[in-house]
């Protein structure tokens, strides 16, 4: 969420685009080119695991990369 809106995002290059707005945010949920460009997503909080043992409980789960 940026202010009140509610971005859904898409794949796009090294990065992301917003459906709502159209603006292009890197891998630090930094808005780079667009409407909200300058504005900055919050964090989400989370810790490292290892895949394999997350997939031992959630075997639908994917594996995301990004391409180098």
């Amino acid at each position: 969420r940026v202010d009140d809106r509610t971005l859904n995002f898409e794949r796009s290059g090294d990065g992301f685009i917003d459906r709502e707005t159209g603006t292009t945010w890197n891998l630090y949920g930094e808005a780079t080119e667009g409407t909200l460009k300058g504005q900055t997503l919050p964090p989400v909080v989370h810790i490292n695991h290892f895949w394999f043992s997350y997939y031992a409980f959630r075997p639908d789960a994917h594996v995301y990369t990004m391409p180098k």
